[in-house]
């Protein structure tokens, strides 16, 4: 009894090795850097080269709104008289034949004024796709960040599982022999079961993560996330103030600058709605062979809408009434913006007090050493199996809140950013 004893417990320090995470990659997953998935993702991404397209073609709008109308031409060819019809007499006496020409050009500006709308378009086009960046950005880390981290529990997990199998493989054969009692390797089985039960948690977490991460970078591959200590420390707030970034999203938030687009363009409408409340004029000129007194007569055409009943009092009201709905959007979007800000500065202030607050470096070092004391006193039998397996389960808890903690406070650097509209933390 004795001598199996110590042989299952020389077998549970032996798997000691569980606080040593594993460092194998699956074969089936890419090594990737966030800089890699960076520059696949803006070359790959169907959503941000569709909103290029719409870019180019809103540039193409505005070379359009600076044509000018196209001139109309008009002919008149004689047929005659309702007393002798003669189609087509265009000679002779008698004969008729008369060209005329019109061009419409708009007044009060309205050709310029249609010119900056497109204009402003453009730069919607351009904050859209922005905007669209940036979220899409913010979708990417955080996936990248999460698969990074939870990789780095599932390996912590592993490691465990593999050396409690043989723990457990060591408890089954003694219990057949009647060397130890029953309970105990059910209790470790139960202990197994739990184990494996966090690790498939991880997985599922981590599947998530990697299809999201691979429907923004639209590829079917797995990634091994790799992060190295650089990619982590430039994630502070050093020289960086609050009230500096909640002035500045007005400028920076692709967001805001939507609504401030949408301002102007309400504004900007209402110019050309009060435009077009001045008719446009029409200049021509006309030449008829033999159709007057006077053979071969030219003549100048001028012509113009009169304002008599539409003076497009409707549409210039409906424009004025737009600007107010407008400066109301864009007033909410900038308190939106500021107060997100606000929430993610208070936040990573938050948890940066409880990260400088201790070493994890050294927190993880001791805790691995606190677990080779309890090997050494159960070992000596100073500790019960129930004492042992309730620090063995700790340590999986102390490695997934560990980086969970470290996983939540990447992400709420990069939340900033988001806030921010800005990329603050750069290597």
């Amino acid at each position: 009894m004795r001598t199996m004893t110590t042989l299952i417990v020389s077998v549970c320090v032996a798997g000691l090795g569980f606080i040593q995470p594993i460092q194998a990659q699956s074969p089936s997953k890419t090594a990737v850097t966030l800089q890699a998935v960076e520059d696949s993702f803006l070359v790959r991404n169907y959503m941000l080269l569709a909103q290029r397209y719409q870019i180019d073609a809103s540039k193409a709008l505005v070379r359009q709104a600076k044509m000018w109308n196209n001139p109309s031409f008009s002919a008149v060819f004689g047929f005659g008289s309702t007393n002798r019809i003669m189609p087509f007499n265009l000679a002779g006496k008698g004969g008729e034949v008369q060209y005329s020409i019109d061009q419409l050009i708009q007044l009060a500006g309205k050709r310029n004024k249609n010119v900056r709308l497109a204009a402003a378009a453009t730069r919607m086009s351009e904050a859209t796709f922005d905007e669209l960046a940036r979220t899409l950005r913010l979708q990417l880390r955080e996936n990248f960040y999460n698969i990074y981290y939870l990789q780095q529990s599932e390996k912590v997990l592993k490691a465990q599982l593999g050396n409690l199998q043989r723990i457990v493989d060591a408890y089954v054969t003694a219990d057949k022999k009647g060397s130890v009692a029953h309970a105990d390797l059910i209790r470790l089985q139960a202990l197994q079961v739990g184990i494996e039960n966090d690790y498939a948690d991880l997985k599922q977490q981590e599947l998530e993560a990697q299809k999201n991460l691979q429907q923004i970078l639209h590829t079917g591959d797995f990634y091994e996330a790799t992060i190295v200590a650089a990619d982590l420390a430039r994630y502070k707030l050093e020289n960086l103030q609050l009230s500096q970034l909640l002035d500045s999203v007005a400028k920076n938030r692709p967001d805001v600058r939507i609504a401030s687009i949408e301002y102007q363009t309400a504004e900007l409408n209402y110019r050309l709605q009060k435009a077009m409340a001045v008719p446009d004029l029409h200049l021509g000129g006309t030449y008829d062979k033999e159709g007057s007194n006077i053979d071969r007569f030219l003549g100048l055409t001028v012509g113009i809408d009169l304002p008599v009943w539409n003076r497009n009092q409707g549409n210039i009201k409906a424009a004025q009434l737009q600007i107010g709905a407008e400066k109301q959007q864009l007033q909410q979007q900038q308190s939106i913006a500021q107060t997100e800000v606000l929430n993610a500065w208070q936040r990573i202030t938050a948890l940066e007090k409880r990260y400088k607050s201790f070493d994890l470096d050294m927190f993880r070092g001791e805790f691995d050493t606190l677990i080779a004391e309890v090997a050494k006193n159960f070992s000596k039998g100073n500790i019960s199996l129930l004492q042992f397996i309730d620090y063995f389960n700790s340590y999986s808890d102390n490695a997934k809140n560990i980086n969970k903690f470290l996983s939540n406070r990447v992400n709420a650097y990069e939340e900033l950013n988001y806030a921010t509209g800005q990329e603050l933390f750069k290597n």
